[in-house]
């Protein structure tokens, strides 16, 4: 029985969606303090992860319009 267990574990483990790695380095979210650094690390997020800026940029203003809509 623990065997089965364990096949189904290994099976489900192959469809868990893998972490990915940060696009950029840790070194530059600690660092970036001052406006011009924090500006750049925005440029190379946008640059890297495309898909990910889009869908944040989506939900603020889907947010933006319901809070419109309220008032």
């Amino acid at each position: 029985m623990s065997d089965d267990n364990e096949d189904v574990k290994s099976q489900l483990s192959k469809y868990k969606p893998k972490k990915k790695k940060m696009a950029v380095p840790k070194e530059f979210l600690e660092g970036a303090n001052s406006y011009d650094d924090k500006l750049n690390l925005v440029k190379i997020l946008s640059e890297r992860e495309k898909n990910r800026v889009v869908l944040i940029v989506r939900s603020m203003l889907k947010d933006a319009v319901k809070k419109k809509d309220r008032v």
